[in-house]
């Protein structure tokens, strides 16, 4: 006799000697109406009752059975129990055994036994495997059954659907709410990430690596990549320059194609048709125009200096006198951005525009809106030279000479400052 049997066994017996029937209807309903009331699961109420009346018939057989079997002791005065149908008894045990698992599942899956009281914040990281996140979760007291919620997960195929992110989970909830929020991309947190103007990809990548959790090495071996850049209708071999300052909303641990892509897109969207029409009046492409524009925000502090720095490079380049642009060398400095020696100037590199005529071969940072209008829209006039007066202004000269004295100036300022 199986354990379930025996109980029913005993009970009838207590009910026996105390004369009670062999069921409480009451009682049962009351906890029908229990059970009903904290389901929270895919089975309605009317499904969880049929379940529960099911379980119920069954005890209630069990117990006529046995009480029938006493009866029969004790008139034959029997201590033999009687022959039964084998065959019968495992079918009713498969499937009291088959609604006990539906009761468990249903219980720790989808019922809300205790209202949450904490909320816990939970990271699961890029190209982890299901039994991983499932050990995350239930370190942090997540699970009811981590067993449960593994074999279940698999068997569903949720180990196939898992996404990485960051998450606040509370606990108390049922497991299948739990399963719900790591498969489903609406309950990762998101990033608010600014990236200000003038960020090679580089540091770009840095800062989304510590802000959104992406891979930097990954992210950067994608930018550089000339068939990407394509796809994307960049007419580069890379997509330096083209990822647009903003302030963005990125889902936490999102792929690194995606990021690119958004970033991309907003330069699409700023430069428009009419600016394109720019390129015609100023005997520059797009790749050139955001090149010069990224030494323009490389030397550039306020705006209203931007066409005028702009200004400059185009009278140079008119004159076919090399470009000088300091942030050119900070491009190719491995340690950079530092102050600027002598010795760097000669780094021999088709971007040193000490050494070079003309722009170098693609932008040395990101540009933002302001420079590269200042480079579609330049100002006219004939300053060749310029230098800062250490306020973050520049002093702009017309001839070598009085760059010359612009430049004693600004020593004989820094000598100043430094003896004080």
């Amino acid at each position: 006799m199986n354990r379930r049997a025996r109980y029913a066994d005993e009970i009838g017996i207590i009910k026996q000697e105390l004369n009670l029937p062999i069921y409480s209807p009451e009682r049962e309903n009351q906890v029908i109406e229990n059970v009903t009331k904290h389901n929270f699961g895919p089975l309605s109420d009317m499904a969880i009752k049929r379940l529960y009346e099911r379980i119920i018939d069954e005890s209630r057989r069990l117990e006529r059975e046995s009480a029938e079997r006493r009866k029969l002791y004790s008139n034959a005065n029997l201590n033999l129990p009687l022959s039964f149908d084998l065959p019968s008894l495992i079918k009713n045990l498969a499937l009291l055994f088959l609604l006990f698992f539906i009761y468990i599942i249903n219980k720790q899956f989808f019922i809300l036994e205790l209202p949450p009281t904490k909320f816990y914040f939970v990271e699961v990281p890029k190209n982890v495997t299901f039994d991983k996140a499932t050990e995350i979760l239930s370190s942090k007291g997540l699970l009811r059954n981590r067993l449960l919620f593994s074999y279940v997960g698999k068997i569903f195929g949720f180990d196939k659907r898992i996404k990485a992110g960051r998450y606040i989970i509370a606990d108390n909830l049922p497991m299948a709410l739990v399963m719900d929020k790591i498969v489903n991309p609406k309950y990762i947190l998101t990033a608010t990430v600014t990236i200000p103007e003038g960020l090679t990809a580089r540091r770009i990548a840095g800062l989304l690596e510590e802000k959104v959790g992406i891979d930097s090495t990954k992210f950067m071996k994608i930018v550089n990549d000339p068939e990407f850049a394509r796809e994307l209708g960049i007419d580069a071999d890379a997509l330096e320059g083209y990822l647009m300052p903003n302030t963005y909303i990125f889902i936490w641990g999102d792929d690194e194609e995606n990021v690119i892509k958004k970033m991309v897109w907003e330069f699409k969207k700023f430069y428009s048709d009419t600016l394109k029409e720019r390129e015609k009046v100023i005997g520059l492409n797009t790749h050139q125009v955001v090149t010069l524009a990224s030494i323009v925000e490389g030397e550039a502090k306020f705006d209203d200096e931007r066409p005028r720095i702009a200004g400059v490079y185009f009278n140079r380049l008119k004159r076919n006198m090399p470009l000088e642009a300091d942030p050119t060398i900070q491009y190719i400095i491995p340690d950079g951005p530092r102050r600027l020696f002598y010795q760097d100037l000669k780094i021999k590199s088709p971007y040193n525009t000490y050494l070079n005529r003309g722009l170098p071969p693609g932008p040395v940072n990101n540009p933002g809106t302001s420079s590269i209008l200042a480079v579609l829209y330049p100002e006219k006039h004939k300053f060749l030279y310029f230098v800062s007066d250490e306020t973050g202004r520049h002093v702009f000269s017309r001839t070598y000479d009085e760059h010359l004295k612009a430049v004693r100036r600004y020593r004989k300022l820094i000598l100043s400052k430094r003896q004080n």
